[in-house]
């Protein structure tokens, strides 16, 4: 019997403990480029791996004899659910707290703009405001519940089954200290890929710039970053072809080493979502409809168990 655990360093070890762990997160980094497709692809890898775990299944994510069909209908379920209930939790939490610009809110790892933070002159600030805590606090608690949605829909192979809130919050209420963990694991992820975001965005704009007062002012006790496009290209091709050519060179490879990252960090985030649902028995369960069964959430689980599909199918 091996005790469970959802954190971000069991995931992160799993995910490495293959030499070469990282060529096929560097494919989908690239792949992550390529609209709707590449985030299905992402997705896809993810979940495919993160359904292991849910069976009760330790390994690193396969790279071979991959069912590709499989991978792309696994993250197509995944996507649909990631848009569909990512913007109503976008809506909600703009309704309230007048956040949610961005609907992808477990792996928004692009700009500090996806945190609301973001004035309309074009300049991005920082604001410890009480209200704007508390909306990223819930922000963040639904990214966790997204994700939980889409590992739900993946298990059964169907859109409608990560739709069931019912059950989902059941899981919640059985076991809250587990979501909390997988909420930290992807409010760390968050925060690792905005802490890149800024330090990227800050070292191309320092290069366009050419000054560190050019790039940041105070007004009224706030912090002001000028990352204006247009007045950043102004300046970067002032500085002569060579320099130009150069910064946006850099700038792609930023660009790249983002996408890596967030492939990464959404990859393990997705992986402690299965840990999380191991705890819950997935072998047991009947259709979508059904309650959980008894004795769930686990304290320890089984090892070496073999993958099977549960009834597929979303009951009413």
């Amino acid at each position: 019997m091996q005790g469970q655990s959802v954190s971000f360093i069991r995931s992160w070890k799993m995910l490495t403990s293959e030499p070469d762990w990282y060529k096929p997160l560097i494919i989908l980094a690239l792949l992550s480029w390529v609209p709707i497709l590449g985030t299905i692809a992402t997705l896809g890898f993810a979940y495919e791996w993160a359904r292991l775990a849910a069976w009760g299944v330790d390994c690193p994510p396969r790279r071979r004899g991959i069912d590709y069909g499989k991978l792309l209908a696994t993250g197509g379920w995944a996507f649909l659910i990631l848009i569909s209930m990512s913007i109503v939790c976008s809506v909600v939490l703009g309704v309230c707290f007048g956040v949610g610009d961005s609907p992808l809110l477990p792996f928004d790892f692009g700009g500090v703009g996806s945190w609301n933070i973001w004035t309309g002159d074009e300049h991005y600030y920082i604001s410890l405001v009480p209200r704007l805590l508390f909306a990223l606090v819930c922000r963040v608690a639904a990214g966790g519940l997204v994700l939980a949605a889409m590992m739900r829909g993946v298990v059964y192979d169907g859109f409608a089954a990560g739709w069931r809130l019912d059950r989902l919050f059941q899981m919640i209420v059985c076991d809250p200290g587990g979501f909390v963990r997988l909420v930290g694991v992807s409010a760390l992820g968050c925060a690792i890929g905005l802490v890149y975001s800024w330090a990227s965005s800050i070292l191309v704009a320092l290069v366009a710039v050419s000054s560190v007062s050019s790039l940041f002012s105070w007004n009224d006790g706030t912090l002001y970053m000028g990352l204006d496009t247009e007045y950043l290209l102004r300046n970067l091709f002032t500085l002569g072809p060579a320099v130009a050519l150069t910064a946006l060179v850099f700038s792609a490879a930023l660009s790249f080493v983002g996408s890596f990252v967030s492939v990464t960090l959404q990859t393990v985030a997705v992986h402690a979502t299965g840990m999380w649902f191991r705890r819950f028995d997935v072998s047991r369960w009947g259709v979508s409809s059904d309650p959980l069964p008894d004795g769930v959430p686990h304290d320890s689980e089984q090892g070496g168990s073999t993958p099977h599909e549960p009834d597929q199918g979303a009951s009413e």
